[in-house]
């Protein structure tokens, strides 16, 4: 800064040592060579001033020159480390999301074992009390607390069969202690085939009861049950798949005390036909007993094959044949006799049970539908 103070004082002074042309005149020899060396010597100090100022310009030139290289190395270090911090945060941002990911799924894995733990508790609570049951269920909840039927529908829906009854030997005090011979099964509905019959086909000679069948499935059984409908807690009536209807009076009870079932409270409806007596038909009973029982924490309805074919549910015995149109008859009969003399046709009406074969079984054999014992819901 020093150089451009003296440059600019020298720049000023300069004038000042000018002379005109008449001073000079008047000027004697050693006055004029007196001012020319003194001019001399403020034009070598100019020429020193200007070189310093070109030295020092080329100086900060450099320095220039060397503060832009700077420059470019901090812009590409700061690139660097620009790229450097993004790739760093990409990182981190990927570790937190794995991070997450596994608390996430630790805490699904915490909750899993809560519920099972809790099942488990609750599955060791109830184990004495046996399976709980459905509180949505309509036997269910009427068995625990009755309420009125003002007007309600329900689909009969066989669920399980009570399969052969418990029998023992006599005892022979010398010979043999009592054994038991048999025990009954309680099997789900699903446990049994259930055989429809081909409508509409001719009975030939040569042919054979499994000629005129076709497996069916549960729903298929369901689907001809007949329909219950309760009017005002009084009425009960039965409606056919072919759309006959039968009206009862309905009375309900319980069943408690000695006549309990394996000291289990049951209850019943008592069923009063409002048919006239004239109109009795005395190859069926007039009037019916349904009875309701608990097993395990589920109730049921459980009817017997005499009072299925009472309320008309298509179920048969092999043994009665097949529902067929004799033209020779002129009317419904139960084909048993599987020859033309007699021009038959299958009506497809008829049900036929039998058990599905398991690995404790030689073969599937038809079953003795009086040898079973309904258990039915409401749904």
């Amino acid at each position: 800064m020093k150089p451009f103070i003296i440059l600019f004082l020298a720049l000023i002074s300069f004038p000042m040592l000018q002379a005109t042309a008449q001073d000079l005149e008047k000027m004697n020899k050693n006055e004029l060579r007196d001012y020319s060396l003194m001019l001399l010597g403020k034009i070598d100090s100019l020429q020193t001033e200007i070189a310093s100022l070109q030295a020092q310009r080329e100086q900060l030139n450099q320095a220039l020159a060397d503060a832009e290289q700077k420059n470019k190395v901090n812009l590409s270090e700061i690139q660097k480390l620009t790229n450097l911090a993004a790739k760093t945060q990409k990182e981190l941002e990927r570790v937190q999301a794995e991070k997450d990911a596994v608390i996430l799924s630790l805490k699904k894995d915490v909750l899993l074992l809560q519920d099972s733990l809790a099942t488990l508790q609750t599955t060791l609570l109830t184990a004495a009390e046996g399976t709980p049951s459905d509180p949505n269920d309509f036997l269910n909840a009427y068995f625990r607390q009755p309420f009125p039927l003002e007007n309600n529908s329900f689909s009969l829906v066989l669920s399980k069969v009570i399969f052969g009854a418990s029998d023992t030997n006599e005892s022979n005090y010398y010979e043999a202690e009592e054994e038991v011979m048999s025990l009954p099964e309680i099997l789900p509905a699903e446990s049994f085939t259930y055989w429809g019959i081909k409508p509409k086909v001719k009975i030939m000679d040569g042919t054979k009861f499994n000629d005129f069948v076709l497996v069916q499935t549960l729903a298929y059984y369901n689907a001809r049950l007949p329909k219950i409908q309760i009017y005002k807690n009084k009425l009960l009536t039965i409606v056919n798949k072919s759309g006959n209807e039968e009206s009862f009076l309905i009375t309900i009870n319980p069943i408690e005390g000695d006549k309990a079932n394996n000291q289990r409270s049951a209850f019943q409806f008592n069923l009063v036909s409002e048919e006239s007596n004239a109109n009795q038909d005395y190859e069926r009973s007039k009037n019916l007993t349904w009875r309701f029982f608990a097993i395990d924490n589920e109730v049921y309805l459980a009817l017997s094959y005499d009072q299925l074919k009472r309320i008309n549910t298509e179920l048969k015995d092999v043994d009665e044949g097949i529902e067929a149109f004799s033209e020779y008859y002129d009317r419904l009969v139960m084909a048993t006799s599987f020859d033309s003399d007699y021009r038959q046709t299958t009506t497809g009406n008829g049900v036929y049970l039998s058990r599905k074969k398991d690995p404790f079984m030689k073969e599937a054999l038809y079953v003795e539908p009086d040898q079973l014992i309904y258990l039915f819901k409401w749904k």
